[in-house]
Parts: C-alpha cells; structure tokens; sequence
C-alpha cells in the first residue's frame, strides 16, 4: 500500500489551476467592462487587464480604433512604463499595497483614468488608411486572426514588420489581437514584453486573442452607447428647434392678427383724427393768447399731434414691403424732415443741429421709406429729452454706405432694453406704439444695410443708419453719374 503526499499539486492540477486563474481574469475584467458604458474607462480597464501582473501580465498594451469616418486606424490608448525603473517601481508600489485585478479595476470605475503620458504620446502617433493593404497591420486586423511579431515577422501570417513600428514601440517582439465583432472590425489591442523582455510564447498570443474578444463587445457597447446619446441629444435638439419654431409661428400669426386690425382701426381713426387736428389748430391761431381756454386747446392740439403719430406708424408698419429705388440727394431729404418736424422740434424746447457732409453722392434710396425712418429716429429723439436738449443729425460715406446719424443728449436707453429695440410692439413709453425702431430697421435691410446705436442712460443715444450706396448693385458717383 503507498501513499501520497497531497500537499504538492499533482502534473494534472497544474493546468487546471491556470485555466482557473485564467477563467478569474475575464471574469474580473468582464465584470468590471459590463458596470461602465463610458468609452475612456472600458479602454483602461482593457489594457490594465492586459498588464496588470494579476491579469495578463505583459508590461505594456495599446489600443488601436478604427475611425469609422476616415477610415484610419488610429492609436487610441496605452498604458504601460517608460522606463525599467519605472517599471520597478509600479511593481513594488503593487506589491505593496497587494491589489487584485478587482482592486485595481473597481479604482478605475470609482477615481477615473490617469494617463501615462509618455506611452499615450506613442501610440497618438500611430494613424494608419485602412486602404493601405501592403501595412501588416491592416492585413492582421482584416485577417480576424492574432499575430505575434519576432524575428522581424509576423507569425503565423509571414508579414515583414515595418521598421517604423520597431522604432516606434522599442522592441522587434510584440503581440497583435484584432478587435471586431462578427464581420465589423473594430481595432488592434497589442501588448509586449519591452520592460522584463520575457519572450511572448503562442500560449500567451492564445491569451490575448481570447481577451481581445470580450474587450471587442465592450468597446462596441460603448460606441452604440454614445450613438443613441447622440441621437438622443439631436433629437431633443430637434424637438426643442421644433417647439421654438411653432412659438414663432403663433407669435407671427398673433402679430399679424394684431396688424391687421391695428391697421383697420388706425385706418377708420385717421380721417375723423385730421378733422379734430385741422379744427383745433385753426381755432388755435385765431384764439387770443389772453384767452383762458388756449391752454385747454393746445392741449388738445399735442395731443391729437401724438395720436396722428400713432396712426402714421400703424399704417406705416403695415405699408413696409419691397423699396422702389431712385436717385436721391440724401442731405436735402433730411433738410426737409428737419422742416416738417420743426413746430415739434420747437415745442420741446430742442436745438436741432446739423453736420452734413458736402460731397455727399447721390444714392439710389426709397424715399418714402427713407424720411419715415428718419422721423421715427427724431420723434423719439424728442421724446428722450422732455426737458430739452439737442438733436444732431450728420451725414458721411463709410466706404460703400452712406450714414446717416441721429444722436440726442436725452435720457438714454437702459441697457437691459438693448436687444428687445427692434421687436415689434416693444415700447417703454405709455403712448407709443412700440413700432418706430421696427419700421427703422425694416427700411434699413430694405436698403441692404445695418443699424448701430450707442447709448449711456443719462447722457444720450446715437442711431447711425448705413444704407448701401446702390444697393441694385452699382456704384453711383457723385452727382449721379453712374459706374460700373
């Protein structure tokens, strides 16, 4: 009768144990790679499962993806030490500390990626066309099989290895697992040995190809992942531009709604207003000034001045569509404003001001809409300083515009209020309209131009309208003779 001593594992144990601790790593691994769908992580936990001397155990691992709009095989990932002493030391800090690959994994989905710069910065440099098929590496990855690179080739395939690649790694001994999944190719995950030089045998490329597969349905879980986020963040995107668009939509068929009976109504107003207007304004010029009641009628006269304003607007608004373009001599257009406007200019106590430049051009303009513009600018020009103060208006060329600009020592537009000034039916005033700027800045695109203004609460605004020279498409010279 023998007996045996089973305190030493039996020949037949020993692959059994391996094959164990192999089952220990993808397990540990897929465990960690199913708990994230975060693509930097998965790829660090790939490689530090390639590395780690609990996993794998090679010294260094990158990853190549396949970018699917170039087309381009790109390093995306690595991992791994500089340097012998720098190997050593990560060593002994492990030992240590006497992590497990779940220790290890479990920090990566816990603290996140720190990076070893110096290996990322190789492997960034790797961008191979997945066109180029003379390149051993497009061929390993189209082929679905591993590949361990010794003696100056690629074995089992037969491929020489680029000169490039061994420079560009450190070492002529590497091993290379394509990533891909059913017929979709993925990448490369490759792994050496360049730090402990321990030869990388077929037991090893076996290893890393197995592996290779899981880290493959990982990476393109991810990669789904971050589509349908994608295509969710479009599609709220989308949806947010869609209800933007209907409230636009409501807001046009409400203004337009609004126009429409503002228009009727200034419509209906207007020649019972001028009736009111012409009689109270006759009986002012014929009423003595000692009479008591001409307070009363001037008055009525301002007011019904305002309320004809209103009206003009309204229907103003309503008229703005395509200019009718002809040539126009700008400074006297806005000589004749200033004269129309000169009782109100007077009544508000203003000194009107003007600065006209005398080599003005004849400009092809909308007359019309021109002057209605410029006496929107000056009403509320007026209107800012109820105390008095005064109007300038200047003239000018600024290259192929022709300026004009309205500056008052008023009250100042408040500088919340800037970006609604444009907006119809904006107003801060009791009696207004809210469409004067709107009016001013539909004329203005009329003219292919633009609008600026600078204003300073307590001290003034200045509206400058640059209208295009000849916004038909010419250059119209002074004293309108025409140029190409």
């Amino acid at each position: 009768m023998s007996v045996q001593d089973l305190s030493q594992p039996s020949l037949a144990a020993v692959p059994l144990e391996r094959r164990l601790a192999e089952l220990t790593i993808f397990y540990e691994v897929g465990h960690a790679l199913q708990r994230t769908m975060d693509q930097e992580k998965a790829l660090c936990i790939i490689l530090v499962g390639v590395t780690a001397g609990s996993g794998l155990g090679f010294n260094r691992a990158f990853i190549l993806l396949l970018d699917e709009e170039t087309q381009t095989l790109r390093g995306r990932m690595a991992i791994g030490p500089e340097t012998p002493e720098e190997a050593h030391a990560i060593w002994r800090e492990l030992q240590r500390n006497q992590e497990t690959l779940g220790d290890l994994l479990n920090s990566i989905l816990t603290n996140g990626i720190k990076k070893d710069k110096w290996i990322n910065e190789v492997v960034s440099h790797i961008q191979i066309p997945l066109s180029d098929d003379t390149n051993p590496l497009v061929t390993i990855l189209k082929s679905h099989e591993a590949s361990r690179a010794a003696n100056g080739l690629f074995l089992p395939h037969g491929l020489p290895v680029d000169e490039k690649l061994i420079r560009l790694f450190g070492t002529d001994e590497f091993a290379v697992a394509p990533l891909f999944l059913a017929n979709k190719e993925l990448g490369l995950l490759i792994a050496d040995n360049a730090i402990a030089r321990a030869p990388i045998d077929l037991a090893n490329l076996r290893l890393l190809q197995i592996f290779a597969q899981e880290a493959s349905a990982a990476i393109q879980n991810t990669r789904l992942h971050q589509r349908l986020i994608d295509q969710i963040k479009i599609s709220e995107d989308q949806t947010i531009t869609l209800r933007e668009s209907q409230q636009q939509l409501l807001q046009l068929e409400r203004l337009s709604t609004m126009g429409r009976l503002a228009s009727l109504l200034a419509f209906r107003i207007r020649a019972p207003l001028a009736s009111i207007g012409g009689f109270a304004r006759r009986l002012l010029r014929v009423m003595p000034h000692e009479d008591a009641r001409r307070d009363d009628l001037e008055i009525i006269v301002a007011d019904v001045a305002r309320l004809e304003r209103l009206v003009g607007e309204v229907l103003a608004y309503r008229r703005i569509s395509q200019p009718h373009f002809k040539p126009a001599d700008v400074n006297a257009l806005v000589c004749s404003v200033l004269a129309t406007m000169h009782d109100e200019i007077q009544r508000n106590s203003v000194r009107a001001m003007l600065r006209l430049e005398t080599d003005l051009p004849i400009a092809k303009i909308d007359e019309i809409q021109v002057r209605q513009a410029l006496m929107n600018l000056v009403s509320n020009a007026l209107e800012a300083m109820p105390a008095g103060g005064t109007l300038t208006v200047t003239t000018s060329v600024v290259t192929q515009f022709l300026e004009i600009e309205v500056g008052d020592t008023g009250i100042g537009i408040p500088e919340q209020n800037w970006n609604k000034l444009f907006k119809p039916f904006f107003t801060t005033k009791t009696t207004g309209t809210g469409l004067g700027l709107t009016i001013v800045s539909q004329v203005v695109e009329n003219h292919s131009g633009l609008i600026l203004f600078k204003s300073t609460p307590g001290q003034g605004t200045i509206f400058k309208l640059r209208l295009a020279i000849n916004p038909e498409g010419k250059t119209v010279a002074p004293g309108g003779a025409a140029s190409a």
